[in-house]
């Protein structure tokens, strides 16, 4: 009897059903609470490393400049194709900065002299809009190679993209070729004979008269300050539906920001009559919207490794049919952050601009020579 006893004391409780209920109530509502605390840390890591890989890039822009004496231009390549014109086989301005920041070694697979393209034969509206480039191609390994410092980590399509044969690596930023042709804005009253942006905008093949392919530091009047150099591009998702004739259209489920819409053939317009009309537009083109920020190594102007300073940050894009030869595409600045894009200015600070920037601002800090004397607040 006394032994019994004895081991009914030394026997323990367990939880209660209840208990531990609360238990697991108290830990999920902890959770809840840190849950956001931590996805919000590690968005600003993301920013941060954003914001860094800007700041190379533009630290980049004047390293190269002080070899060349003038700034990069937005595509470059052999004039001579096996299949005749192909504008997405020219290299980028990307490709050409690689020594600057240290991908020398990458820099030198490259066969600058050889066409991107070796696939496309413009026959239909699908090949014009695509960058096709087979597996066996020369570049093949150079095209597919990831380079962190060109990919910002908040986007989650900075993985490398299908395109006919290889996976081409992506690139999360694009630089400043100025406003379309003929435009007038702030601090220009009359169109514009020469493009204005920081870039040089070339196509080796079609010389024109309004493109700039030289730009050198002191041709940026306006100041290293106050022009931007290179901006934030969201890498296009683009997700496509056909409808019953068999046309490809953009679903609605596809963001504003990595859809384009046709901004018609005319050039001559103020920045505001761009902008109004390229809002009118009810239907985006899919051909023109889905290979943004697919191959930082192609300077085909439809790839938008460089971007007009017109449409607001974080809206629509716009193109212009046949605009693929002068750098007509008015692509935006956008971002996967809250609230705006980052920025990097010619004289290689970078900023985090807001969505809702005064668009005057915005335009005369895409000029670099337009004599504004707007500045930030």
């Amino acid at each position: 009897m006394f032994h019994l006893q004895r081991r009914r004391c030394s026997c323990r409780s367990a939880f209660t059903l209840v208990e531990l209920l609360v238990v697991i109530a108290i830990i999920a509502i902890l959770v809840g609470l840190l849950l956001p605390a931590v996805q919000s840390a590690r968005e600003a890591a993301r920013r941060m490393t954003c914001s860094n890989n800007l700041k190379q890039v533009a630290l980049a822009l004047h390293l190269y400049h002080d070899i060349h004496r003038s700034m990069p231009v937005s595509m470059t390549g052999s004039d001579q194709f096996d299949d005749g014109t192909a504008g997405s086989g020219f290299h980028s301005w990307m490709a050409r900065i690689l020594p600057q920041i240290e991908q020398t070694a990458l820099h030198q697979q490259i066969h600058f002299e050889t066409s991107l393209a070796d696939r496309t034969d413009y026959s239909t509206d699908a090949d014009y809009a695509d960058f096709a480039m087979s597996s066996s191609h020369v570049d093949a390994g150079p095209a597919a190679a990831i380079v962190a410092t060109y990919l910002c980590p908040s986007d989650p399509e900075s993985v490398p993209q299908f395109s006919l044969g290889i996976q081409t690596a992506p690139g999360s930023y694009a630089a400043n070729i100025g406003w379309p042709r003929q435009s007038v804005g702030p601090g220009v009253t009359t169109p514009l004979k020469k493009q204005n942006g920081v870039i040089g905008l070339l196509n080796p093949q079609s010389s024109d008269s309004w493109q700039q392919p030289r730009v050198r530091m002191a041709d940026i009047t306006d100041g290293l300050s106050n022009t931007m150099a290179v901006g934030e591009r969201v890498i296009a998702q683009v997700f496509e539906s056909a409808d019953a004739f068999g046309t490809t259209n953009i679903s609605q489920h596809t963001p504003i920001s990595m859809q384009s819409f046709c901004g018609g053939g005319s050039t001559g317009r103020s920045l505001q009559n761009w902008v109004r009309y390229c809002d009118s537009v009810s239907l985006a083109d899919a051909h023109y919207s889905i290979s943004h920020g697919h191959a930082w190594i192609t300077g085909w102007t439809f790839a938008a490794n460089h971007f007009m300073p017109v449409i607001p940050v974080n809206q629509r894009n716009c193109h212009v049919y046949g605009g693929e030869d002068d750098g007509m595409n008015l692509v935006t600045l956008s971002s996967h952050h809250v609230g705006g894009v980052h920025v990097a200015m010619a004289d290689g600070s970078v900023r985090f601009m807001a969505e809702q920037i005064d668009r005057e601002l915005y335009w005369a800090q895409g000029s670099r020579n337009g004599s504004e004397v707007l500045s930030a607040p």
